[in-house]
């Protein structure tokens, strides 16, 4: 997923895992919130400020795991 991404084919990365490619996005935002509120001297609130962000973030990555590792279609679509 990172290499499809590094060489911008993001058909490619989300087919390699498409939560990584959502959590990347995420991450940015998150970033990108962070410096802007330093340029601009005070605190924003993103995603990340949330008392619930890290438990849906945790639920997100558990449910991806066992559903792309089941074995029976449509599940197996998932397989790269």
């Amino acid at each position: 997923m990172a290499y499809s991404l590094l060489h911008g084919d993001i058909g490619a990365a989300l087919r390699y895992n498409a939560l990584g490619v959502v959590a990347v996005a995420l991450l940015l935002w998150a970033y990108g919130a962070w410096v802007y509120g330093r340029l601009v001297g005070r605190e924003l609130i993103s995603w990340q400020h949330h008392r619930w962000a890290a438990a849906v973030a945790l639920v997100l990555v558990v449910v991806w795991f066992v559903v792309r590792n089941l074995p029976f279609p449509p599940f197996t679509a998932l397989y790269v």
